[in-house]
């Protein structure tokens, strides 16, 4: 690797003019890549200095470069890359040794497709922010294994934190002050339900998606809810299936509840409901909401519903790489994958033709979710997954959004091979971040 001064000069031609005694290493090349972006180049050499790399103006439009100060290159075979850094930043760390956790598999993939963009994951968590407050003792992988080094904060840092418990943790609030101060933090926190609610149930476009739903719910409220359909009762800073409890209205009257303790399903039954609101929420539903049941189209006797990510491009548009079938697991309250959930193409459970139209209007509605919520959420979002669920009727609803979707969707088979794709994204968004910066800075 070499770093270079850039100097920009006005020129019709895709060409970059290298330093005299660099010639040897540069004169196989042909190709410059600068993120996802790659281009033709003709290699031609100056003597004026041995550290500025001259660019023409056409190659600098092809490429999208904006700042004119200094690069990092890689030279492989015929292809010269202008390396770039993102930041994840998550927590688990143990000592000074690297995430021992199943997390740790899907960052060395993640890491590898960033690679392929020129672009070098460094990993860290609140604990490698260094005294200075300017640069990480960050995480990277080369040659085989994972290495920490001393590295200035990174322009743009794609947040991992991997719970909402550790998310409010004093230490990772700290870190998070300190890195927006010097950073663009993207996925900054994780989703309130009832402000994502809210925001779809304001706009007409997309008002139809989402159940009834009520935020702080009364007892009287939920009775009156029961009277019409079952109901799910979940809290609004929840994620994984946590904290739900679903209600349904016996014809003898009584109201059965299905919950988790301790991971373990439980079902009580209740002859009054005043019962239910005493061992369960004994001091009211603050920071809860009672959401209607949808009866979902079920496949092999079990009810099931749709995960579909949804990804910034380097172009700042949102598309979707990836959507999946979900079953529940049995006696499971959610289709989540540690409750026993299974995985599926959609075309495996609907058929080839039947599994793509679905895809179409699910990808159509995640757009259109998408770009709801980048319009009202107050910090830069680049990544969100959403889970729909189908009617019998074929009508489609809106169930959860989370800006930290889980990657467990890849123990299939057939989507391990759209992993990259989907983990390629955020350098993808990554390189539209930190261009966007350097314009600012330049202007």
């Amino acid at each position: 690797m070499e770093t270079f001064k850039i100097k920009f000069y006005p020129g019709n031609q895709s060409r970059m003019i290298v330093p005299y005694r660099h010639l040897e290493k540069f004169q196989a090349i042909t190709e410059i890549q600068y993120g996802p972006i790659h281009s033709p180049v003709e290699t031609l050499v100056h003597d004026k200095d041995s550290e500025t790399l001259y660019i023409s103006s056409r190659l600098k439009d092809l490429l999208n470069l904006h700042k004119s100060s200094s690069f990092t290159v890689k030279l492989q075979k015929k292809r010269c890359t202008i390396l770039l850094t993102m930041g994840i930043f998550t927590a688990g760390f143990s000592g000074n040794d690297f995430l021992a956790d199943e997390r740790s598999p899907i960052f060395l993939r993640m890491n590898r497709a960033g690679e392929k963009m020129g672009m070098q994951a460094l990993i860290f968590g609140h604990q490698h922010i260094d005294r200075d407050k300017t640069h990480i003792q960050a995480f990277y992988f080369e040659k085989g294994s994972w290495k920490q080094g001393r590295f200035p904060i990174p322009k743009v840092i794609y947040n991992r934190i991997p719970n909402r418990k550790t998310e409010h943790h004093p230490a990772v609030i700290r870190a998070k002050s300190i890195l927006t101060e010097q950073a663009v933090l993207f996925n900054n926190s994780f989703f309130n339900k009832w402000e994502i609610y809210q925001y779809m149930m304001k706009d007409p476009a997309c008002s139809f998606l989402v159940p009834e739903t009520i935020l702080h719910p009364s007892e009287k409220k939920i009775e009156t809810m029961l009277k019409k359909y079952n109901v799910y009762i979940k809290p609004i800073h929840g994620s994984r299936g946590e904290g739900i409890i679903k209600c349904r209205k016996l014809p003898s009257g009584e109201l059965e509840c299905h919950y988790y303790l301790e991971d373990k399903p439980q079902v009580n039954r209740y002859e009054k409901p005043t019962a239910f609101f005493q061992q369960h929420f004994p001091n009211g539903m603050e920071g809860y909401v009672a959401q209607q049941e949808i009866d979902l189209v079920q496949k092999r006797k079990s009810p099931l519903d749709f995960r579909v990510h949804v990804n910034k491009n380097h172009r700042n548009s949102w598309e979707v790489p990836l959507i999946c079938a979900k079953f529940a697991g049995k006696g499971s309250l959610t289709t989540h994958l540690k409750r026993g959930g299974k995985v599926l193409l959609v075309e495996e459970v609907f058929g080839e033709e039947d599994g793509k139209k679905i895809k179409k209007r699910l990808e159509t509605m995640a757009l259109l979710v998408a770009g709801i919520i980048e319009k009202n959420y107050p910090s830069t979002i680049g990544e969100i997954g959403i889970d729909f669920g189908i009617d019998k009727e074929g009508r489609v609803w809106l169930f959860e959004v989370n800006s930290k979707p889980g990657y467990g969707v890849f123990q299939h088979p057939k989507l391990q091979e759209q992993a990259e794709t989907v983990l390629a994204s955020p350098f993808q968004f990554a390189f539209y971040l930190t261009n966007l910066q350097e314009r600012v800075n330049k202007e």
